[in-house]
């Protein structure tokens, strides 16, 4: 299996996120490291070894399992790498073209604000399906999930105008798709698996920056094209906050418990999702 992990940063990683991803590159090694000698030994050999080899890490979902294995043969990674731009549609997209210039299978990206397990490729990855997301919320208050329902209507000519409504809601600790929104989903990209045959069927623009975000852009053109796309509300994802803290999901429970009236404020029709007393929502 081919991987290309992409990374569009705005000016190299946060300096709180770099020695977690250090850490990963090293956990990305070791994985490749420990295909290659799967396949120098063996399959049966080696499955017969397994038990007894020392982990990759402690997190027990970040092991492969023998099954992970045998779907991933062995691992070859490609680290693309474009940190000198303010447009990080352009960014993305440009990690796509290298990515399939390389022949790619998939493509993990990940954004340089963003903490997450070592876990989290392996999870995501399990569940074969073409688009993948981790859970993710928003780096500037009122914070809020990444997770939205398209909102599609006719513009100029009868043409699809796009926009979205946020998922406050969201069914925890699960794959959800757009059954679970009620509706069609879109979300961020901050880290994000994604099955490279995705960009054969979808002619570019992918990730076109525009003020919905390109991440939303890209959902969109997925939608149009009848492509799945799911988010593993289980892998959790920190965002870097423009101050001191990072945005878990923790966090943001916490605040919105605190700023409710702000939340209504903004969104007037998600009272009942900030379970607030009517007398307040006027």
């Amino acid at each position: 299996m081919k991987l290309a992990i992409g990374m569009p940063w705005y000016d190299g990683p946060d300096v709180k996120t770099f020695a977690l991803y250090q850490d990963i590159f090293m956990y990305f090694g070791q994985l490749r490291e420990r295909t290659i000698f799967r396949e120098s030994i063996g399959k049966d050999k080696f499955d017969e070894l397994l038990p007894s080899l020392p982990d990759l890490h402690p997190n027990a979902d970040a092991n492969p399992t023998i099954e992970d294995y045998d779907r991933m043969g062995k691992l070859d990674i490609a680290l693309i790498d474009y940190s000198q731009t303010s447009l990080v549609g352009k960014a993305r997209d440009l990690i796509v073209e290298q990515a399939l210039s390389w022949d790619a299978d998939y493509l993990f990206m990940w954004d340089a604000d963003m903490k997450f397990e070592y876990s989290a490729f392996l999870n995501l990855w399990r569940h074969n399906v073409p688009m993948v997301g981790a859970l993710a919320f928003t780096a500037r208050p009122p914070f809020y999930p990444v997770i939205m329902k398209i909102i599609e209507k006719a513009g100029t000519n009868n043409e699809p105008v796009f926009t979205s409504e946020i998922v406050f809601d969201y069914p925890k600790n699960k794959l959800i798709s757009n059954v679970d929104v009620g509706g069609a989903i879109a979300f961020g990209a901050s880290v994000l698996l994604l099955d490279m045959n995705i960009f054969k069927q979808i002619p570019q623009p992918w990730f076109y920056s525009t003020g919905c975000g390109e991440d939303f852009y890209f959902c969109t053109r997925c939608h149009e094209f009848g492509i799945p796309r799911y988010i593993d509300t289980s892998v959790k994802t920190s965002h870097k906050r423009w101050d001191v803290d990072f945005v878990s999901e923790a966090y943001y429970e916490e605040y919105i418990k605190n700023n409710k009236e702000l939340y209504i404020s903004s969104w007037p029709n998600s009272a009942k999702t900030f379970d607030l007393e009517e007398s307040v929502v006027q």
